[in-house]
């Protein structure tokens, strides 16, 4: 038990450090990391992007759609629609976005990411690419292969955990209310 305990504190900590390295990555001084997912997600037409031609040499051309709701991006973000319309009126007022009128709801309208948003896109996609290239490369490719399906495992177990309430969440006396 006391070996778990240990191991326990240890991947607390790891996280801990990770979280605050990964606070410090920015895709560029134009666009935090929430304004560059957002971005995405409008881009990809409210799908979340993922997949190996998500960093590939160039984003997808333009689509031809009319734009994704507000409601569908944050759905596919797990984000509240209010939260998202911040984000989403800071990126218009800063040009990356444009709000078109829904075709059959006077009272919404769509989004669609915008040519200055695209370009915007473009070099944050180089910049989060060129850096993290450079960690893989320092890390080694076994490493790097080793430590993804770790991490993907990882993240299955705490979603899995997450999902079915957790240790803590079952009745655990703790002083911190869970």
């Amino acid at each position: 038990m006391e070996n778990n305990t240990s191991q326990a504190l240890r991947m607390f900590l790891a996280m801990d450090r990770m979280r605050r390295a990964w606070s410090e990555v920015t895709p560029c001084a134009g666009v935090s990391k929430s304004q560059f997912a957002t971005l995405l997600v409008i881009l990809y037409g409210g799908r979340p992007p993922h997949g190996a031609g998500l960093l590939s040499a160039s984003l997808p051309p333009p689509e031809q759609s009319a734009g994704v709701s507000l409601s569908e991006v944050a759905a596919v973000m797990g984000q509240t629609v209010p939260a998202l319309s911040q984000r989403v009126s800071r990126m218009e007022a800063l040009g990356y976005v444009e709000r078109l009128p829904h075709p059959t709801d006077r009272r919404a309208s769509l989004l669609r990411v915008t040519g200055e948003g695209r370009a915007l896109l473009e070099q944050a996609r180089r910049n989060i690419t060129r850096r993290m290239e450079g960690i893989l490369a320092r890390m080694g490719e076994d490493s790097m292969d080793r430590l993804l399906a770790l991490l993907e495992q990882l993240a299955d177990v705490m979603e899995q955990s997450n999902a079915g309430g957790g240790a803590a969440r079952e009745g655990e006396d703790s002083p911190c209310g869970n």
